[in-house]
């Protein structure tokens, strides 16, 4: 039992059967306690049917999830520490450079010491003109902000800054007294100033007073961007970890039902399974001794859970975007990092070519295309009969998930032979099979030039907006910022309402139909709606597509409309 229930997890799956075999592992584990066990080994700790520990703000799952947020958190504010960096080192004057510094010394020093004030754009000491230099002041920065009380010294060192720029220094007092004492020495005027020379060269000279109001401006200006950063810190979960938000967790009220392949990040308890499958990753893992090995495709990772918590980060080079693994305790976190726009745009591209499949007019005649273009790419014979209208009769029968993940996969696939094909040998297939099935070239070319698209070409897409309603019109997608308040899209005469569950997944909820998770990608087309959305984490692309005739050879067939 226990070989088929890691064959089934770690089995490529179509989502909806995939959830189902979660579910019922889900199940099978809680009835029979044949989840890993961290006290395996030790006399099991005493339950009652029916009931569960509260889970409480000092729980294992409770501190994992503070402590990987702020570690999700941290790199974001590190990359964003250093691009500041590097702009600021642009400026001729290095004024933001020179309070930055002074900012991280003074939190550093923490009222220790004497005030460090902001340095001269000269200072021998330091180059800020060096790459290597500023990149170390943004990541000291960087690893005070990682913990309340730095987050509580860099507040309080930006204020020092800004309140006095060049703070006065002890020793400017004693070089007063010995200047004046020089002054009353019976000397030559020469005699004199010498003297008072020797004695300023020995001392830090007061700094000139009119650089105050700049260097203040230029504080005013580190404060406007490092604000936004302290204030984005994550607060503590207190033991409210988000309800299903964690893949395999020990609690299950916080048990994720299947991977979100529209989340950029993914939070797994390690003990609870050995193998996932996440936005086209197989992923792999199993102890090794006290630490963790796992495995993403070809690449294999060490994760050591003993090491401090900035060594607890790592990141994998994936073809097309870069993977981040954060470690805390048995629970890992893996964020994909990669470019949000384009990611997005190539979904919408595929949510376009998907669309053209689940079209049912001519008995779903872009679906029985694609599967006679796969047989003659794949180098087969072309079986038109078993293709035939009546072949449709399956789907018109599938329930609109398992009819979704199926046109889905066969976009997926018949892009895999295209990038393996030559152009015109793959619009020749195409025109040969649409001829087969009795479909106009033009079918072929529409269905050819959007599998293209989604291969080759991302959507390009405006700026994400926010907001609570938005109004889709056919055409190009719409941007929206998803935030913590229900979104409603108003299309046509249809408002579909976007809004998070108690589980924490993306619920698409249109009258009249049943709700519909949202993870990357849903295509919905009723009689009276044809409605396309992709999601990458808070980003969220909406559209409207064309309902046009399907062309056919037979007479009076429509064979002029534009291609998509």
């Amino acid at each position: 039992m226990t070989e088929l229930r890691e064959t089934l997890l770690s089995a490529p799956l179509e989502p909806a059967l995939l959830r189902r075999v979660m579910e019922t592992d889900r199940l099978f584990r809680g009835a029979n306690g044949r989840a890993p066990n961290p006290h395996r080994g030790r006399p099991a700790p005493q339950t009652h049917p029916g009931w569960e520990a509260p889970v409480t703000a000092d729980s294992e799952e409770a501190r994992a999830w503070d402590e990987l947020q702020t570690l999700l958190w941290h790199q974001h504010v590190t990359a964003r520490l250093q691009e500041l960096a590097a702009h600021w080192q642009r400026d001729a004057t290095l004024q933001r450079l020179r309070v930055l510094y002074a900012v991280v010394e003074n939190a550093e020093r923490a009222g220790s010491a004497q005030p460090v004030p902001v340095p001269e754009a000269n200072d021998p000491l330091m180059d800020l003109h060096d790459p290597e230099v500023n990149q170390a002041i943004a990541s000291a920065l960087g690893t005070l902000l990682y913990t309340e009380a730095g987050r509580v010294q860099v507040r309080a060192a930006l204020s020092q800054v800004q309140a006095e720029p060049f703070p006065r220094h002890p020793d400017e007092d004693v070089l007063a007294a010995r200047i004046a004492a020089a002054e009353r020495e019976p000397l030559s005027p020469e005699a004199r100033d010498a003297l008072i020379r020797a004695l300023k060269a020995e001392y830090p000279m007061p700094r000139d007073p009119r650089e105050r109001s700049v260097i203040r401006v230029a504080a005013r200006e580190v404060a406007d961007q490092l604000e936004p950063l302290l204030d984005s810190a994550p607060k503590r979960a207190l033991g409210a970890v988000p309800h299903g938000s964690v893949l395999y967790a020990q609690h299950p009220a916080n048990a994720m039902r299947v991977p979100d392949d529209g989340a950029d990040k993914l939070i797994i308890h390690l003990r609870g399974a050995q193998a996932a499958h996440w936005r086209g990753l197989d992923l792999r893992w199993q102890p090794i001794g006290p630490n963790w090995q796992l495995q993403v495709g070809g690449q294999v990772a060490l994760l050591r859970p003993g090491l401090g918590p900035l060594e607890r980060t790592q990141s994998l080079s994936l073809p097309g975007t870069r993977l981040r693994l954060f470690l805390s305790g048995a629970y890992l976190l893996l964020h994909v990092d990669s470019h949000a726009a384009v990611e997005l745009g190539r979904r919408a591209s595929l949510a376009r070519a998907v669309s053209l499949l689940l079209d049912s007019q001519e008995s779903f005649g872009y679906l029985r295309l694609a599967r006679a273009a796969a047989q003659l790419l794949r180098g087969g014979p072309l079986n038109a009969e078993a293709l035939g209208p009546a072949s449709a009769g399956k789907y018109h029968a599938a329930t609109p998930d398992v009819l979704l993940a199926f046109a889905r996969k066969g976009v997926e696939t018949l892009c895999v032979r295209l990038e393996r094909t030559e152009p015109t040998q793959a619009a020749s297939a195409f025109a040969e099979a649409a001829a087969q099935l009795g479909l106009h070239p033009l079918a072929a070319e529409r269905l050819h030039a959007a599998l293209h698209a989604a291969l080759h070409r991302p959507e390009p897409l405006p700026d994400p907006r926010s907001g609570e309603r938005f109004e889709l019109s056919p055409g190009p997608f719409l941007s929206v910022h998803l935030g913590d308040d229900p979104v409603t899209l108003d299309a046509g005469a249809r408002a579909v309402t976007l809004r998070q569950d108690y589980k924490g997944e993306l619920v698409v909820v249109l009258p009249g139909l049943a709700p519909m998770i949202l993870h990357d990608l849903l295509v919905v087309r009723v009689p009276d709606l044809h409605l396309l959305l992709v999601r990458h984490g808070a980003w969220l692309a909406a559209a409207t597509g064309h309902d046009e005739a399907v062309p056919t050879l037979a007479p009076g067939a429509s064979t002029h409309a534009p291609p998509h």
